[in-house]
């Protein structure tokens, strides 16, 4: 009988040196960034991830990296409150605070942190998730996060491919600037958004990766890896999903990053990452017996 194949495996060939254990490593941007980002640093490696906490779409992002270029520093007076804490629309929740004066040092202090990693960075890794924004209607500004501020306080609108191109391109011009050394790696978020709208979520994504493309072609030490398209087309099974049928599983996300460490890693990162991953399934499972 013939062999069945059963997948249709997503072919990826790195051109570039391969990063080894000494790799400093900045990221930011989605969920799904964080939790690759996550692994490595538990597996040893060094450098720092999402300034601004958790970011969705690509305008968001190039304000924070553009930010820490021009080393332009939060200012209280930026601050607003709402349900008895101080939020930033340029921050994730994770930032809020009911000290205003915290709410500042916390995002200064997180901006100085990365800026310094970054300066030293080998690969700034930027995964983009949405292409769908959130615009204050008082003031036209594209917000980072709503902070569940009502939604009759905001305009919801599709980038449309220039401004999608635009901010794309500033990001990697941005980053270049930031961390000169290092390669810029593009990645889109596999998660669904909008499952109450495939139709809108399917356009997003395919504005953002038109974009990402366009800029991988046209800019130097710019390249995108397709995790995405492991997880939509290789992976392409809801057991590799979450509960809520929108999130990778932990299995998808760990096989996402070992096909992005066997491709771009050398063989003593490789060492690291199996021996990280064996440490934590031990403590899980002295956890569960514990």
């Amino acid at each position: 009988m013939k062999d069945l194949n059963l997948t249709t495996p997503v072919h990826f060939q790195w051109n570039l040196p391969k990063f080894t254990p000494e790799t400093i490593l900045v990221s930011q941007g989605s969920c799904f960034s964080e939790r690759i980002t996550d692994e490595l640093f538990a597996a040893g490696f060094k450098g720092s991830a999402n300034p601004n906490g958790i970011l969705y779409n690509p305008f968001s992002i190039y304000e924070s990296i553009r930010r820490i270029v021009s080393m332009e520093s939060y200012a209280e007076d930026e601050f607003f409150q709402f349900n008895g804490k101080w939020h930033s629309w340029a921050h994730h929740g994770s930032f809020s605070d009911p000290d205003r004066s915290e709410l500042c040092r916390k995002c200064n202090e997180s901006m100085e942190i990365f800026r310094k990693n970054a300066e030293q960075a080998d690969l700034f890794l930027v995964t983009l998730s949405s292409a769908v924004v959130y615009e204050r209607k008082e003031t036209k500004q594209i917000t980072a996060n709503c902070h569940k501020v009502p939604n009759h306080q905001f305009n919801c609108r599709l980038l449309s491919l220039p401004e999608t191109l635009d901010a794309v391109n500033g990001i990697a011009q941005q980053a270049c600037l930031l961390s000169p050394r290092a390669t810029i790696l593009f990645t889109l978020s596999p998660v669904r958004h909008y499952p109450g709208d495939l139709l809108l979520n399917a356009r997003s994504k395919a504005m953002l990766l038109t974009a990402l493309h366009e800029c991988c072609d046209q800019q130097e030490r710019v390249c995108y890896f397709p995790a995405y398209e492991i997880i939509m087309d290789e992976l392409r099974d809801y057991r590799f999903y979450k509960e809520d049928m929108l999130h990778p599983s932990p299995l998808a996300t760990e096989i996402v990053v070992s096909r992005f460490m066997e491709q771009c890693f050398d063989n003593d990162s490789h060492v690291l990452l199996r021996e990280s991953r064996k440490r934590l399934k031990a403590a899980g499972h002295i956890a569960k017996g514990g």
